[in-house]
């Protein structure tokens, strides 16, 4: 009897607890999300971009949350490209995930997302930007439900290039070769569109370009005649007559370009013997990519670095202690101190041009 009862028991409880089950079920149900129209905003659109506005905020990008029917996680991507991208499903796009509903950018970022798109520096023109709204799954594994996407907004960039890269056929052992050339960068954070800097370009070919990229995917720079640049990619390279250690200068807002061989040397009158009158020539050495002399020098007095026995290039030191130009074919400075030594003796004076924008000097007592 009471083992009747008990099996009685155990299956009235099972139907219970399968009822109850059957009760409480919820059925797990998802929709197309999607955003309303024009749910993303761009606190502006026109842009000119230099050093001086690096660390300004310069957009704000926001939009509404989205909802795909159930109570999940949702991540947002913001999506840059170019136009003629989003026809192939902006498949190139520039990727950045946002934790939120908007996201800010400096001047220094947005110029850093316009030259990974390739946008000509120096000129406007035009960057498209939307949100990718998607679920994931639990694990993280890719969602098997559509993503959601906003309207697309275009911003008009006019960006300032991080570097030029010279490729040629002066480089060994890969001519050509953006990736692996020198490279040149602005003058300064006024002059963020003429780019500066030393290339040594040794006997045998002496053709280069500019490139704005370390590849040929991007901008390039050739050939248009007259000290001209051109961005037509099929045009001829530049090229300069001789080997030898060139400064060279891009004016990107101008399209016009220079090549100054240079031979450097020291002047003064803290060289003994010496005046401000003639130069002592410093020698080049491929292998360190510097210039150095040997030569006895007195506390009394003091002396520059100048280029070719004369005064259209010239270093001297900032207030800082920095080593400047003094004269250059792009600017003068008239604020800079000559250098010195600190006790008389025979030195080995180097220079190094050969980091574009941060030009050093050593002086080593022997």
């Amino acid at each position: 009897m009471n083992t009747m009862f008990n099996k009685f028991f155990c299956t009235l409880l099972a139907v219970g607890v399968f009822a109850s089950c059957k009760k409480d079920e919820t059925k797990l149900t998802y929709s197309n999300a999607s955003f309303p129209a024009n749910a993303l905003t761009a606190s502006q659109t026109n842009f000119v971009l230099s050093t001086q506005n690096d660390s300004t905020e310069v957009v704000k990008f926001a939009w509404p949350k989205t909802d795909f029917g159930f109570k999940g996680t949702i991540t947002y991507t913001l999506q840059f490209d170019v136009p003629g991208d989003t026809a192939t499903g902006w498949k190139n796009a520039k990727t950045v995930d946002v934790a939120g509903l908007e996201k800010s950018y400096l001047g220094v970022d947005l110029n850093s997302m316009a030259n990974a798109l390739g946008l000509p520096p120096g000129s406007s023109s035009q960057m498209v930007v939307r949100v990718k709204a998607v679920s994931p799954q639990y694990n993280g594994a890719a969602s098997n439900i559509a993503p959601a996407y906003t309207n697309t907004v275009v911003l008009n960039v006019n960006p300032y290039a991080l570097f030029l890269y010279v490729p040629g056929d002066y480089q060994t052992p890969d001519q050509w070769s953006p990736g692996t050339a020198p490279r040149i960068v602005p003058f300064s954070s006024d002059l963020g569109y003429v780019f500066e800097g030393y290339v040594y370009m040794p006997g045998g070919g002496h053709g280069f370009k500019y490139t704005n990229a370390p590849d040929w995917n991007h901008v390039n720079y050739g050939d248009a005649g007259g000290g001209k640049l051109t961005t037509d990619g099929l045009a001829g390279g530049l090229s300069v007559p001789t080997g030898g250690y060139y400064e060279l200068i891009a004016n990107l807002k101008d399209m016009t370009w220079k090549a100054i061989k240079t031979d450097w040397g020291i002047i003064g009158d803290a060289r003994v013997g010496g005046d401000w009158n003639t130069d002592t020539d410093m020698t080049y050495n491929p292998a360190t990519q510097t210039w150095s002399a040997t030569l006895d020098m007195k506390t009394t007095g003091s002396f520059k670095f100048r280029a070719n026995d004369g005064w259209s290039i010239d270093f001297g030191l900032n207030k800082q202690g920095k080593l400047v130009y003094s004269d250059n074919t792009i600017v003068y400075n008239p604020n800079t101190d000559n250098l010195s030594v600190s006790s008389d003796g025979n030195y080995t004076i180097t220079l190094d041009l050969h980091v574009p924008g941060n030009y050093t000097y050593t002086l080593k007592k022997n």
